[in-house]
C-alpha cells in the first residue's frame, strides 16, 4: 500500500485530494504547520513547515509519492499573512523537493496554474513556473497539474451577487472554465498513479468573466443589475504597486487578477460539477 505525503492538506483542494486518495486505497500523510487544525480525512498528520527544511525530512520518510498543492494563501483578506508566492510556491516547494529526493521518494506531483507559462513576469505565476522548471530538471519522476480557477476562488462573486453587487474586471469578454475541487481531485489522484508529466484541466463549462457574474445572480435568486460595474485592470495594478511594500502576497494576487481576467484561460474540459450549482449553495 503506497503512502502519499500531502502538502497543502488544509486547503479546499487538499481536503478533496486526501478524500479521493483514501478512496483509492492510498495511505495519506498530511503535512501541516498546525496538524491539530486538520480534519480527520488523512490517515496520518505530521508537523512541518515548507520554509523550515529541517522539518521536511522526517515528513518524507517512508513516503512513495509527494503531492503538493501548497502555496501562498489566495485570500485577499488576512493582511497579517505576508508569506508570498516566492517564499511558499517556489522556495517552500523547492525545500520539499530536496527533502523528497533525499528520502528516496519515487514521484512528485505538483499543482501549478493553467497558462502560467505565459505569465512568468507576474510574481504569482512566475513563482509557480520557477518551481515547475526545477521539478522538471530534478530528474525525478513527476507530474505537473495545471488547472484553471477553482470553484472556491469564485465564491466571493456569489456573495457579492447576494448583496446585489456585480463587479467585472475590464470588459469581461475573456473566457475560462473553472473546475470544482472534487473533480480536480480525481485528476490529481490519476496523476499520482500515472506517468503523464503535464496535465492541463478545466471544468465542463466555458464562460466569459461577465457571464460568471450573471450566473451568480441567477443562482442566488437575485435580479442581475442592468449594467455590471466594470473596474479597469489598471486599478488593480495600481493597488498592487501601493501594497507591494506592505504585503507582497496580496499585491501579487491583485497583479495576477488584473492580468488573468483579461486573457482566455480555457483548458481541456473535465468533470460533472457545475458552477451554477456551486453558486446556489450561497443562496440560503
Amino acid at each position: 500500500m503506497e503512502r502519499v505525503l500531502l502538502a497543502g492538506a488544509s486547503g479546499h483542494l487538499g481536503r478533496c485530494v486526501a478524500k479521493e486518495l483514501k478512496a483509492r486505497g492510498y495511505v495519506v500523510r498530511a503535512l501541516a504547520r498546525r496538524p491539530e487544525r486538520l480534519d480527520a480525512t488523512a490517515d496520518e498528520a505530521v508537523q512541518g513547515d515548507l520554509l523550515d527544511p529541517a522539518t521536511l525530512g522526517p515528513a518524507c520518510a517512508g513516503v512513495h509519492v509527494v503531492f503538493s498543492c501548497a502555496g501562498a494563501s489566495m485570500r485577499l483578506g488576512g493582511f497579517g499573512d505576508r508569506r508570498g508566492p516566492l517564499e511558499v510556491d517556489w522556495q517552500g516547494n523547492s525545500n520539499l523537493l530536496a527533502a523528497a529526493r533525499a528520502a528516496g521518494v519515487r514521484r512528485f506531483v505538483y499543482v501549478s496554474v493553467h497558462g502560467a507559462q505565459g505569465m512568468r513576469a507576474l510574481e504569482y505565476t512566475g513563482a509557480h513556473e520557477r518551481f515547475a522548471d526545477e521539478l522538471r530538471a530534478s530528474g525525478m519522476e513527476h507530474a505537473i497539474v495545471r488547472p484553471t480557477g477553482f470553484f472556491s476562488f469564485f465564491g466571493e462573486i456569489a456573495k457579492m451577487a447576494k448583496r446585489g453587487r456585480g463587479v467585472v474586471i475590464g470588459g469581461g469578454e475573456a473566457r475560462t472554465n473553472p473546475i470544482h475541487e472534487a473533480d480536480l481531485a480525481e485528476v490529481c489522484a490519476d496523476a499520482v498513479a500515472g506517468d503523464a508529466a503535464e496535465i492541463a484541466v478545466g471544468g465542463p463549462d466555458v464562460f466569459t468573466r461577465a457571464e460568471i457574474v450573471e450566473l451568480a445572480f441567477r443562482a442566488v435568486g437575485r435580479p442581475a443589475p442592468g449594467k455590471l460595474t466594470h473596474v479597469p485592470p489598471g486599478v488593480f495594478r495600481g493597488a498592487a504597486a501601493v501594497l507591494k511594500p506592505l504585503n507582497r502576497r496580496i499585491a501579487a494576487l491583485l497583479a495576477f487578477g488584473a492580468v488573468v481576467s483579461q486573457v482566455d484561460c480555457v483548458a481541456p474540459t473535465y468533470g460533472t460539477r457545475r458552477l451554477e450549482d456551486y453558486f446556489r449553495t450561497f443562496a440560503g
